[in-house]
């Protein structure tokens, strides 16, 4: 296995870039669940994202099936924290507000690291 090390000011270059090119803005709220198996969330954090809806679809014996395994990506730096079940609500896109937010599960921890980024799949919830 190939591993690519990258002088510092590379790394800080790719992670400016790859801020600057996330067009959303959402709250990242902590999942958390207390001794007596009560849910709640952490306080909102605020931080830029990247969103991407995503849908599935699948054939079997002739008959098209949708097959929702998750919602959407979000796209993250590096210095953002998440983990399952975090809420994550995205806020404005393309620097419009959103009206009404969206709310979203993390239902699968990240899908991919890179210099700069890590992605995550959520599905979509309704409060």
């Amino acid at each position: 296995m190939n591993t690519f090390h990258f002088p510092l000011s590379t790394l800080h270059s790719f992670r400016r870039t790859q801020e600057a090119s996330m067009m959303h803005e959402c709250t990242i709220e902590a999942y958390q669940v207390d001794a007596e198996g009560t849910v709640s969330y952490g306080e909102p954090v605020a931080t830029v994202c990247g969103f991407k809806a995503l849908s599935y679809s699948r054939r079997d014996g002739g008959t098209l099936y949708d097959t929702v395994q998750a919602d959407g990506e979000i796209r993250l730096p590096l210095s953002v924290s998440i983990g399952m079940h975090d809420r994550v609500t995205l806020v404005s896109s393309f620097g419009e507000a959103l009206d009404p937010v969206r709310h979203y599960e993390v239902c699968e921890l990240p899908d991919s690291f890179g210099p700069s980024g890590h992605v995550v799949r959520v599905k979509e919830v309704y409060l």
